[in-house]
């Protein structure tokens, strides 16, 4: 499957990163590790995870995305934005809504 993870620079403290694609298996560890490095990069306040391109989620990546923000939050509060669709779905059944405080 395909995705891409972007990694916009911070605005006002606020930095993105920008998740688009298929996210299976193949998504995870790379998922995990990018919200942890943004999280700790210079100049960073506070984190949003953007999902507003992702189509499809699977139990890895969400795996990913939870250990993702388990791991930036020692450091920086995180923020998901842009669910939608069946990724919204697969979050509200899994309770991760509420974990990731996402919008």
């Amino acid at each position: 499957m395909y995705y891409t993870i972007e990694r916009l620079a911070p605005a006002g403290g606020v930095g993105t990163v920008r998740l688009s694609g298929s996210l299976d298996i193949g998504a995870r560890d790379d998922v995990s590790e990018a919200i942890t490095a943004a999280a700790g990069a210079p100049g960073v306040a506070s984190l949003l995870v953007d999902l507003s391109g992702v189509s499809f989620l699977d139990s890895e990546a969400l795996a990913g995305l939870i250990e993702g923000f388990q791991k930036a939050r020692q450091t920086t509060p995180v923020r998901m934005v842009n669910a939608h669709g069946i990724v919204r779905r697969v979050l509200a059944v899994t309770g991760t809504l509420e974990l990731f405080g996402a919008e």
